[in-house]
This record gives structure tokens, C-alpha cells and sequence, in this order.
């Protein structure tokens, strides 16, 4: 069973629970994924795929949550927590720098200095569990750029 396949599933479960708060999260976030696998060629749309889309979510709602909080709106930032609460259920937990490091090391190992490939090493390795900025920045610190 895929992500989206458990969102859709925990989101029949809620409705039938009345929980339509939670429903409608779990229908948008099924909508994004929906969304990004049109985008892809037929059969392409991985679990990763469907974690980055989460992760660009995610991603959105905690910059939405500092503008409404910047803005006095304690409704909408209520909302906004709700929501990445919810969002985070589906993630796995995010990687620490020191495990990032040990990875970019690696990547480095076969694929010397050369940034590019270290990118695509490293990101096929922890796509969905580490923000792609992170993984920059410390692959840019460990080749001295």
C-alpha cells in the first residue's frame, strides 16, 4: 500500500469517525499527490515522489503559519499547527546532519569532488527525509566551496 493509498484509506476512517476537519487535510494532500503524478509519466509516481510532495507541503504550511502568526492571526496559526500535525503523521522522521554527513561522505567516495554528482547521490539517498537546502549547504561545507 502506497502513502496516498493510506491517506485515502485513514481519510474514509475519519469521515466515518466525523472528523471532517481531518478529512479535508487528508482529501488535499491525496489532491497534491494526485496532482504531481499527472505530472510524471504513467507508473513513475514513487513513495518518494509522494514524500516530497509532503515535504513541499509541509514546507508551505510553516511559512504560512509565520506570516499568519506575524499578522495576530492565532486562528489561522491554530489551523496551520493542526495541519502540520497532521502532514507530519505521513513523514518519516527527518535525517540529522551528523547521518547527512556520513552520506555525503560516502557519495564523495565514489564520486570525488565533483558537486553535481554529489548532489544526486546524496538527494537519491535521502529525498524525503532531509530538506534539499540542508543537504547544499553541508555538501558546499564538506567540498569547500
Amino acid at each position: 500500500m502506497g502513502l496516498k493509498d493510506k491517506i485515502k484509506t485513514e481519510s474514509v476512517e475519519a469521515l466515518k469517525k466525523g472528523d471532517h476537519r481531518r478529512v479535508e487535510v487528508l482529501r488535499y494532500l491525496v489532491s497534491l499527490i494526485d496532482k504531481r503524478e499527472m505530472q510524471l509519466p504513467l507508473g513513475e509516481m514513487k513513495e518518494d515522489e509522494e514524500l516530497a510532495v509532503l515535504r513541499k507541503e509541509l514546507k508551505n504550511k510553516e511559512e504560512s503559519k509565520a506570516i499568519f502568526a506575524k499578522a495576530g492571526r492565532s486562528d489561522l496559526v491554530e489551523q496551520q499547527d493542526y495541519e502540520i500535525g497532521v502532514l507530519g503523521e505521513y513523514l518519516p522522521p527527518d535525517l540529522n546532519e551528523g547521518e547527512v554527513e556520513k552520506i555525503i561522505e560516502e557519495a564523495m567516495a565514489e564520486a570525488g569532488n565533483n558537486f553535481g554528482m554529489v548532489m544526486k547521490l546524496v538527494m537519491g539517498k535521502v529525498r524525503g527525509r532531509v530538506a534539499g537546502e540542508v543537504v547544499t549547504r553541508l555538501v558546499k561545507q564538506k567540498l569547500g566551496q
